[in-house]
């Protein structure tokens, strides 16, 4: 299963705490999985907390007395902590991608110039460059259009409208039968 980034793991989280949510039962394993350190160190500071509360006072019997103690089950203490992280992954995310599309660029750059310098005698060093790119799954844009490009696309344009323009002959057939 490959690494979860920034991109996936708000979903994931999401996912995971509709579940706890729902009631269903999920392995700590899995609650602590999504979980950074210092989050999973939050949830169990406050479950410790509960557990303290637990110590010196009774059971509440309502809802009411419950919320004016503090009083909160394992699952409402995970709950808890899930949004959180939810909250935190969502602040993070802008931060999160640039980092990741810092990265891609670093490799890509680093593919390149591998093959821009390791490119044997008598062939084009750029050439060698923007294949290995292709090759490694870095699209290399075309940064630049020439003249012919742009004729290309306007032919194709102006084409297209035509097409769209001239009626076939199933279009002209239903014409015919609606008068």
């Amino acid at each position: 299963m490959p690494k979860l980034n920034i991109t996936h793991l708000p979903t994931r989280l999401k996912e995971r705490l509709g579940k706890l949510e729902r009631g269903e039962e999920v392995a700590v394993k899995e609650i602590k999985s999504l979980l950074s350190d210092e989050q999973i160190m939050r949830m169990g500071n406050a479950w410790a907390e509960q557990e303290s509360l637990r110590k010196t006072h009774k059971r509440p019997k309502t809802e009411e007395e419950a919320n004016a103690i503090g009083w909160k089950t394992k699952l409402q203490v995970r709950i808890e902590a899930y949004k959180q992280a939810i909250k935190e992954a969502d602040d993070g995310l802008v931060e999160g991608i640039k980092k990741l599309q810092k990265e891609r660029e670093v490799k890509a750059a680093r593919v390149w110039l591998d093959a821009v310098f390791n490119a044997k005698e008598g062939t084009n060093k750029l050439s060698a460059g923007n294949i290995a790119l292709t090759r490694a799954g870095f699209n290399k844009g075309n940064l630049s259009t020439t003249k012919r490009d742009r004729e290309v696309w306007a032919i194709e344009e102006s084409l297209l409208k035509q097409i769209d323009s001239t009626p076939t002959k199933q279009e002209k057939v239903v014409k015919k039968h609606k008068r």
